[in-house]
């Protein structure tokens, strides 16, 4: 009786994107994972709020608040990785779940935590959520101080692109 080790089907697109990461250079990691992280995002909250200031005078009218600003960009994403990514990725990876599963579950358990969004945000910000978890089980692979600081920093440079890219975040622009 010989022990199947591959899965029947093969493995899916995120767990060989794992696997791949697993495997490459530490900053392009890092690019591709901020990349897959931002994309939406970019296109569909930051880039449009360029093209709405462009017209002229717009009032933000407490869109962004300026003292979140530096908890979101620094201290958040050390706090959700630690509190938040760690026990539950680590109990997961003790009970030897498939990855695939603890990408998508965990993406929404920790987009949901994120309340402050309507549903076309949660539904936009996934995607991010996704890719955030598989850079911590790709890096996991090397060891557990890489997964931490890898997640911590691709969230940050997230937050601070999400934050300080959106025009909303300036109180002038065009007038």
């Amino acid at each position: 009786m010989t022990i199947q080790t591959e899965r029947p089907g093969g493995s899916s697109f995120l767990e060989r994107l794992i696997d791949r990461w697993s495997r490459l250079a530490e900053h392009r990691v890092l690019l591709e994972s901020y990349l897959a992280c931002s994309l939406l995002p970019f296109l569909f909250s930051i880039l449009p709020s360029w093209v709405a200031v462009s017209g002229g005078p717009i009032h933000r009218d407490g869109v962004v608040d300026y003292s979140m600003g530096l908890d979101a960009i620094l201290f958040a994403p050390i706090l959700e990785t630690i509190f938040i990514f760690v026990p539950v990725l680590e109990i997961c990876r003790f009970f030897k779940v498939r990855p695939l599963w603890v990408a998508l579950c965990f993406a929404l358990f920790f987009e949901l935590l994120h309340t402050q969004r309507n549903f076309f945000g949660h539904l936009m910000l996934y995607p991010t959520m996704v890719s955030m978890t598989l850079v911590y089980l790709a890096m996991r692979r090397k060891s557990f101080v890489y997964a931490l600081l890898f997640t911590i920093v691709v969230h940050e440079l997230y937050n601070f692109t999400v934050v300080m890219g959106n025009a909303y975040t300036y109180d002038r622009f065009f007038y």
